[in-house]
């Protein structure tokens, strides 16, 4: 069923990454506009308007457009899942579990597919115009990839066996439930908690690890930068506000991957 709406889907990533070119020129826009209008230019000005309105007009028909897709998409996989599920004999606890699973699938390509393509071109772009800007600083930020690649390679394994052990409970609850025994059921939610607290310590250590990264490629990009005597205001501002681009896309990166790890269990359920 994904592969008949390919086509739909297709037009609204196309829409997503466009609106996320048009982030990305948004600094390098500002910095423009700021560097002429203290010549008295307002070209860059009606440059950087002429673009936000463009992002406008496209974010507007895409969010528009993609609920309509998705939420058909959702109404079609479920009532065939559930179907198909009741055929091959699992009770009404594993078919409920499992329609909220499929919702889950489709809520990752309308919102975390869309999300993953801004962090994408936000790192890559902001890292692409640092260097255009300074060598230097674009070298600095990218040092930040090896320690991140390497503490999320760990949080993946974790993500994948814990979101196992999550989904599970949950393909449990309604049986659980329905047994009206109360051991049970406070068992059901204790290991539910259990389960939970262990993937949130693990993200929290990894989240960790990104932030000390993030903030010594700051540091070290900011104390560099200003040594440079040739920058501009607009130049100035365009450089922070790539920085600050690159680094929160890479803060980001702990959620995407615990975002894949449960659709990869989810896809192996159904």
């Amino acid at each position: 069923m994904l592969r008949a709406a390919r086509g739909a889907i297709a037009v609204t990533y196309a829409l997503t990454l466009v609106e996320n070119a048009c982030t990305v020129a948004y600094p390098a826009l500002t910095g423009l506009a700021v560097d002429r209008l203290l010549k008295r230019d307002p070209s860059g000005l009606y440059a950087l308007v002429a673009v936000w309105m463009l992002h406008l007009a496209l974010s507007f028909f895409r969010q528009r457009y993609d609920t309509r897709v998705f939420m058909g998409l959702n109404a079609r996989i479920a009532s065939h899942m559930v179907i198909d599920q009741q055929e091959k004999g699992h009770g009404t606890s594993t078919v409920s579990a499992r329609v909220e699973m499929v919702r889950g699938i489709v809520g990752f390509f309308e919102k975390e597919v869309p999300a993953m393509f801004h962090h994408a071109v936000a790192v890559v772009g902001s890292l692409a115009m640092l260097f255009t800007y300074d060598v230097d600083a674009g070298l600095i930020a990218m040092a930040v990839l090896l320690p991140m690649a390497l503490v999320n390679n760990w949080y993946w394994r974790k993500a994948v066996r814990l979101n196992q052990g999550i989904n599970n409970q949950v393909e449990r609850e309604v049986d659980d439930i329905v047994s009206a025994r109360p051991f049970r059921i406070r068992r059901h939610f204790w290991l539910m908690r259990r389960w939970r607290v262990m993937l949130s310590d693990a993200e929290s250590w990894t989240w960790a690890v990104t932030e000390l990264c993030t903030i010594g490629a700051l540091v070290f990009i900011l104390v560099d930068f200003t040594q440079s005597p040739k920058f501009t205001a607009g130049a100035i501002y365009a450089v922070l506000a790539y920085v600050y681009d690159y680094l929160e896309g890479l803060n980001q990166v702990p959620s995407l991957v615990n975002n894949l790890a449960r659709l990869k269990d989810v896809r192996a359920r159904l």
